[in-house]
């Protein structure tokens, strides 16, 4: 996310000040164009205080530098005021900009444009959680006075507005002898809208890392999967960084890489694994890949629907034997639906290249436990008499499904 996508009012980016981590809300982007041309995001101040660019790092008095602003000021010896164009690090906003209803716009004196309310109404709460009342930038239209100059009658603006309450997105205002009354300035600046936010909300010229998926862009939609699949993606960092990898599913940690150069191309982890992907349950899943360069992360969605209606086990290694295996039993333990569809294969031969797998069809089950009992037919083993299983469960037409917690048994 760079600083141009963050919301007006709620948006936020912070900066170290002075040692001190502080919010900076969005007011606007591309403040007065005109003046600055366009990529500049106006910020206030989580609060009023007054503010002086050493007290931010070297890179941050880079990006702020200097905002061009339009404010009213004073003829030498007229009684009107007009406006020109100031330019500053730091600025007041104006009271035109808080939409203070004045006759500023039929005497041309229109110090800025009127921000959104969503900006009026951060400004309205900064004041009322401070409980301090501010400066605008802009002053009263009305002569305070006049001293002579030369014979001339010089006159006198004194008065400024100050922010003094706030309801919502109405702001209201007061005006003060400037010569005579203090009070608080709530700092406001621009930031480049190039700017990245990192993963803990601060300004960073750090390019995250991007993610390339084959499915498309982020929020893909993947379908109905019943069988592990492959879902291929490419990670770069634009800083040559090197990058961590964390899986997830519906926000469960599957597999992590790291130390992942940018240009790599993968594939999902949990996915494609068999042991990864069966730990995954039936229905909707949200996958979300978040790829990490040590300071921003970057994050690529997609939903999938997992369908496994059947499932078969077997030993990993088979179990060998001295003599002929001539008969086996086995016990079977779990949840079996009565429609539910449980098919038992074995074999005796099973180091062989090409193993014989025999059906069993004395098979006595009920709600929770299946009896199998087997005679094999074979006598052959080419590499010596070895047992293994195949067990298969596959669920019925009332989509009920089962499992199976338990294999036991005895050959002989």
């Amino acid at each position: 996310m760079q600083i141009k996508d963050l919301a007006i009012g709620d948006g936020f980016v912070h900066l170290m000040e002075g040692g001190n981590k502080i919010k900076f809300y969005v007011l606007a982007h591309n403040y007065e164009s005109g003046l600055n041309g366009t990529g500049r995001t106006l910020v206030c101040r989580e609060s009023p205080a007054d503010l002086t660019l050493n007290k931010f790092t070297a890179a941050v008095q880079k990006w702020i530098s200097t905002t061009s602003y339009k404010w009213q000021y004073t003829t030498w010896s007229g009684r009107y005021s007009k406006v020109q164009t100031g330019s500053a690090n730091f600025f007041s906003l104006s009271a035109t900009e808080l939409n203070m209803a004045t006759d500023y716009q039929t005497k041309e004196l229109a110090d800025g444009s009127a921000l959104s309310a969503a900006a009026r109404t951060r400004v309205g709460y900064i004041r009322t959680a401070s409980n301090t009342s501010f400066w605008t930038r802009s002053t009263d239209t009305t002569w305070s006075g006049y001293h002579k100059e030369d014979g001339e009658n010089v006159y006198e603006y004194k008065y400024k507005y100050a922010v003094t309450g706030a309801s919502g997105s109405s702001i209201s205002f007061s005006k003060f002898d400037s010569s005579k009354t203090s009070l608080a300035t709530l700092p406001c600046f621009t930031l480049p809208e190039t700017l990245y936010i990192d993963k803990d909300g601060f300004a960073t010229e750090n390019k995250p890392p991007e993610i390339t998926a084959a499915a498309g862009e982020s929020g893909a939609a993947l379908g109905e999967k019943n069988e592990p699949f492959t879902l291929s993606y490419t990670v770069t960092d634009g800083d040559g960084d090197p990058m961590t990898i964390t899986e997830k599913v519906n926000g469960v940690e599957m597999a992590v890489r790291e130390s992942v150069a940018t240009g790599t191309e993968l594939t999902v982890q949990c996915l494609s694994e068999k042991v990864l992907f069966q730990q995954i349950l039936n229905g909707e899943n949200a996958l979300t890949l978040e790829v990490d360069d040590g300071k921003t992360t970057t994050e690529w969605t997609a939903t999938f629907t997992k369908n496994v209606t059947s499932a078969q086990v077997s030993l990993t290694a088979p179990l060998t034997a001295d003599d002929t295996i001539t008969v086996t039993a086995l016990t079977l333990e779990g949840s079996f639906p009565a429609d539910m569809s449980l098919t038992v294969e074995m074999t005796n031969n099973a180091l062989d290249d090409a193993p014989v797998w025999e059906n069993c069809t004395d098979i006595q089950r009920g709600e929770s436990r299946a009896f199998v009992h087997h005679a094999f037919t074979n006598k052959t083993a080419a590499r010596g008499f070895a047992f293994n299983y195949k067990v298969t469960i596959t669920r019925g037409e009332s989509g009920t499904g089962g499992n199976i917690t338990m294999i036991g048994g005895v050959i002989g």
